[in-house]
């Protein structure tokens, strides 16, 4: 019960905070329609969104730079795919490579039209902000492995209300 009451209460001071800094008019304009409230609101979690696959992309390079390693160069379809796939996890209930909508992520590249010799997929789940999400990463082998392959050239991150996704190609 007290769980409950917490999280309500939680939610209602989330409410409250966005519905003040919705309430807030620049000087000039007297009303804000709910879609145009609505469509600010999405595009704060698309820059959000935009902005923690970028700090990924950032860290990630740190970690190879360290390594002697070249960085990695963002690629735009990759990058989207990234994002669909956090999207399709985070829609679906699913945590895992193989995705009920678009199979294995070399399917995914596959429908994607991303050509590729060599590819890979790191996801994680939970973390709260970038650093968490590459440290859990660079302490797993495999995903370590991954985001240090001097094979892989280009990267692209997607995240998603806690989904994150990095997939990787070298051509």
């Amino acid at each position: 019960m007290k769980k409950m009451k917490l999280k309500v209460a939680k939610m209602g001071l989330i409410f409250s905070v966005l519905a003040a800094s919705l309430a807030v008019v620049p000087a000039g304009y007297e009303t804000v329609s709910a879609a145009a409230a609505g469509k600010s609101m999405a595009a704060v979690f698309a820059q959000v969104q935009a902005e923690r696959a970028a700090q990924v992309v950032a860290l990630v390079n740190k970690e190879r730079a360290a390594a002697g390693l070249e960085p990695l160069i963002v690629h735009t379809n990759l990058t989207k795919m990234a994002k669909d796939k956090a999207v399709d996890m985070y829609r679906n209930h699913y945590f895992e490579h193989t995705s009920p909508t678009y199979g294995s992520p070399f399917d995914m590249m596959d429908a994607y039209n991303i050509t590729y010799l060599y590819a890979g997929e790191n996801i994680a789940k939970g973390q709260r902000s970038a650093e968490e999400a590459v440290e859990d990463w660079m302490d797993s082998p495999g995903h370590r492995a991954n985001i240090l392959n001097p094979k892989y050239k280009l990267i692209g991150v997607g995240y998603y209300n806690g989904y994150w996704v990095q997939e990787f190609i070298g051509k």
